[in-house]
């Protein structure tokens, strides 16, 4: 068995090289980790096991063969049967700083790197972590083009990993999952729902410093540099100090039961849930402005900051919550929080499926694996947001339906155990479920 697996940080390299000794306890497996980060190539090198910074190989590329790329994006948008120029929407998008011409001409080195790899390495199966970076896009199109089977990892909710043959996010293939009444009889029951979700929490592996450290001096001392790949110009997962100070604003302070509270989540600004599956709304500010003014009479909004992001968000939002008296609630558990709350404003987040799970109402604004109508409520385009806010207060979730979802999610496309765990569950599990359907 031959597997290319694709990560980015050395958490994943750990991840993939853990997936490749469970693998060789029965069969003789061949794993090629390819990686866009110095951490996540210095991972898997050091302990001398085959190892690729794909990012700076196909910058180099571009390098050496700029001038024929720049006849390639000039005459088509189309090589190798790849429409390369929609690749580039994710980075593109995350900051428009970066020149979209070097985007473009690192997709086609990403092209004719990958697709030498796939037929010399003739592998079996291609394992990606997420589905939107250009490396990744790139390595989805040309695993279609050739037949490869393709799954896809994501860290997911309850203490789970994703593990989903089509995508993750609002790609994952659950989306397609049709609840009808067919479906509801005799399946996962409430209680089993409840245990699954209250299993404790996994210890989780501590990661040397060094190796993140290493990335984010590279990006600072290069960032600006043209020798420094594009896709690597720009990421919101390195230390951003707050802009303001924590707001200790409890919402168990008020015992007002006439006032109805909407608990809006709020997530990193500018990840692929914002930029791929938000088509409504492209900030937080906006989101927070339009709840806000469409809330019932007797309403208040409480905002709940992401745990990676409280007090970074920009600081028109902190204006505008303390100019609307609008809570910024972070003390409060998020158990807590979802049960005090009469309704769960989500854009993608997955505390959305973890209060679906509780059989909370959950409006979703977004697009996600679990925005399906008959267990939350669907914001469309052209819905008046005032009345499905209105809704939302009535709204009863169905039981019988949400345990036929939670049926189908979790043994269909959860694993148990996080790819950052320190004891790799989820990684023996897989390689479990790989022999099976390679065998």
């Amino acid at each position: 068995m031959r597997i290319i697996c694709v990560g980015t940080l050395d958490k994943f390299s750990r991840f993939f090289l853990k997936l490749r000794k469970e693998l060789n306890l029965e069969i003789n497996a061949k794993v090629y980790v390819y990686s866009l980060h110095l951490s996540g190539f210095l991972y898997t090198f050091i302990r001398l096991k085959f190892s690729c910074w794909i990012t700076v190989k196909s910058w180099f590329k571009v390098i050496l063969n700029k001038k024929k790329y720049l006849q390639i994006i000039k005459k088509s948008s189309v090589y190798k049967s790849v429409h390369f120029k929609k690749l580039i929407t994710y980075h593109s998008n995350l900051d428009t700083s970066i020149s979209k011409q070097n985007l473009l001409l690192q997709a086609i080195a990403y092209i004719d790197i990958i697709e030498l790899l796939i037929l010399k390495k003739t592998p079996d199966l291609i394992i990606l972590i997420g589905d939107s970076k250009l490396s990744i896009e790139v390595f989805k199109v040309l695993a279609k083009k050739h037949l490869i089977q393709t799954y896809f990892l994501e860290q997911g909710p309850f203490n789970t990993t994703i593990f989903d043959n089509k995508g993750v996010n609002a790609n994952a293939s659950i989306r397609e999952f049709e609840l009808t009444n067919n479906k509801i009889s005799g399946l996962f029951q409430e209680k089993n729902i409840f245990n699954f979700i209250k299993r404790p929490k996994t210890i989780k592996y501590r990661r040397s410093p060094i190796y993140r450290g290493l990335d984010f001096v590279l990006s600072i001392l290069f960032r600006k540099s043209y020798l420094y790949p594009p896709d690597l110009k720009f990421t919101d997962t390195f230390p951003k100090l707050a802009l303001t100070k924590k707001l200790k604003l409890d919402i168990l302070k008020n015992d007002d039961k006439n006032i109805k509270t909407f608990l809006l989540i709020l997530q990193i600004p500018m990840d692929v849930n914002m930029i791929y599956h938000s088509p409504f709304f492209k900030n937080h500010i906006s989101i927070v402005k339009e709840i806000h003014q469409n809330l019932p009479e007797n309403s208040r909004l409480v905002l709940r900051e992401h745990p990676l992001y409280v007090g970074k968000y920009k600081k028109e939002l902190y204006a505008y919550s303390k100019n609307f008296s609008v809570l910024i609630d972070n003390i409060t558990s998020l158990k807590d929080s979802l049960n005090l709350a009469d309704v769960i404003i989500v854009n993608n987040s997955t505390v959305g499926i973890e209060a679906i799970a509780i059989q909370k109402t959950v409006v979703v604004l977004g697009n996600c694996y679990y925005d399906n109508p008959k267990i939350c409520i669907k914001y469309h385009q052209n819905d008046n947001l005032k009345l499905l806010l209105n809704k939302a207060l009535n709204f009863n979730p169905n039981k019988d339906y949400i345990n036929a979802f939670f049926n189908e999610f979790i043994f269909n496309y959860l694993v148990e155990g996080f790819i950052t765990d320190k004891n790799l569950i989820a990684a023996k599990t897989i390689s479990t479920k790989l022999k099976a359907r390679l065998n």
